[in-house]
């Protein structure tokens, strides 16, 4: 695993500060992102996109976060680490 980092994320007309950590898993990686408290996995698929993956022990509270805010995430993700 790596140090965690802070990326700015647009959304709604303004920019969130979005704390991430890079973690390495064989030939691939995920990253995972506190998203308003709540752990959020983001995993590329096959089309080199992230999708976004909430734990069971999470998902009542994961339930609450904005789709829209986890897509501008995942788009910045794909953005950024091209």
């Amino acid at each position: 695993m790596t140090e965690p980092i802070t990326i700015s994320v647009p959304y709604k007309g303004a920019e969130k500060q979005i704390e991430i950590q890079l973690q390495l898993i064989g030939y691939t990686h995920r990253i995972q992102a506190m998203v308003n408290d709540v752990p959020v996995l983001f995993e590329p698929d096959e089309e080199r996109q992230y999708r976004a993956v909430i734990a069971p022990e999470h998902w009542e509270s994961g339930q609450k976060l904005d789709p829209v805010l986890l897509q501008a995430i995942g788009e910045t993700l794909a953005r950024d680490l091209a």
